[in-house]
């Protein structure tokens, strides 16, 4: 006597049918119970495919209720070897719970996870050379998998921020791993340092310095003791004071107030130069390449009218980057945009391109935004 003819057979007369009416609320709560009860006695039950075949045809259900099952059934087919897979992955790369159930459930979103249960039979290499990461999985819309990396996005754990695209990527792709510290990523043989957007916004490369708002900045530089130290004529001091004010990056507020003293009578370019330098000294006080290092020349962006603030921003840009790389060590830097365009640059490749592949914004705190030149 099987589980199912076990059960009927005693516990049939206490449903008014002689059977668990599927509709009825009060018949399912007692099929629960003395399901449990009946599990509780038997010692080892085993379901098969026959058992749970006599179960569908021995329980009416509606047209409804079949096509629910029907869609459960198909769906336990890839979604076992999914977990089976993603649980190896995140185990190679630290990765939490948290963060591949988010990954689960943006695959169940998009419905996708047929497909990708066939793309992780053979899951491909990540290509530093392609253009984009969407192009190299086979099978699944490229609109798709660029959704699932920006609804990833980025989390802090802890006291540790993980970056947009650290995690996809290390579940997507077969040579991918996520490091624990100094750099990002293995690719392959390499040391990564990714740098991903999701949004319009470009990547922070700095190291430990102020990512808020610029009156953080300002008080942290001391602006308007700066302006106030020129000792320009009243009318000009209170203009370059309203100047602060402009919602432009701070460099060009800088070279807005420089164009001011270069027509007061008290314009002494050296003056101006030492008093940018003592900004510098505050806004960035873990580094050393002010007023000259690797990149950065503060003397060599002045004349006697001009500030030439874009060198001086693209200069300083290079400087906080090549600390940065000092700091942590990685071999390359990948570029990832808010489209999946990428960009792999190793060496003395990263420095050379900023403000070519590599576009920079700001500085609008402390530390500029980098992003792809596309």
């Amino acid at each position: 006597m099987d589980v199912f003819d076990k059960f009927f057979k005693k516990f049939s007369y206490k449903f008014d049918k002689g059977y668990p009416d599927i509709n009825n609320p009060k018949d399912m709560e007692m099929l629960m119970e003395l399901a449990n009860s009946l599990v509780k006695e038997e010692k080892e039950v085993k379901i098969s495919k026959d058992t749970l075949k006599k179960l569908i045809d021995d329980t009416d259900l509606s047209d409804a209720q079949l096509a629910k099952l029907d869609s459960v059934i198909k769906k336990i087919t890839f979604t076992t070897p999914i977990e089976t897979y993603l649980s190896q992955k995140a185990k190679e790369s630290n990765i939490s719970s948290d963060q591949v159930s988010k990954f689960m459930s943006i695959l169940d979103k998009l419905n996708i996870q047929s497909e990708f249960a066939e793309y992780i039979k053979n899951p491909v290499d990540l290509d530093l050379s392609a253009k984009s990461f969407t192009e190299q999985i086979p099978n699944i819309e490229a609109s798709k998998l660029l959704e699932l990396y920006r609804l990833m996005g980025g989390a802090i754990e802890g006291t540790v921020s993980i970056g947009p695209g650290e995690v996809p990527f290390s579940l997507l792709f077969k040579n991918v791993k996520k490091r624990d510290s100094k750099g990002d990523l293995n690719v392959g043989k390499e040391n990564v340092e990714l740098k991903a957007s999701t949004k319009g916004a470009g990547a922070v490369i700095a190291q430990g310095y102020n990512r808020g708002m610029w009156g953080d900045t300002r008080r942290k530089g001391r602006f308007d003791d700066f302006v106030k130290s020129l000792g320009m004529e009243q009318e000009n001091e209170d203009d370059a004071l309203v100047l602060l004010n402009q919602k432009v990056m701070w460099p060009a507020k800088l070279a807005n107030i420089y164009n001011l003293y270069t027509n007061d009578p008290s314009f002494n370019k050296n003056k101006f130069i030492k008093g940018v330098e003592d900004i510098l000294s505050r806004v960035y006080n873990k580094s050393n390449w002010y007023p000259k290092g690797t990149y950065f020349d503060l003397n060599s962006y002045f004349t006697d009218q001009d500030f030439d603030y874009n060198k001086f921003r693209i200069a300083l840009a290079k400087e906080l980057v090549k600390e940065y790389r000092d700091e942590e060590g990685f071999s390359g830097l990948l570029l990832v945009d808010k489209n999946g365009n990428i960009q792999y640059l190793k060496g003395d490749e990263i420095i050379n391109n900023i403000g070519t592949k590599i576009k920079v914004s700001g500085p609008s705190d402390d530390v500029p935004r980098y992003s792809l030149n596309v």
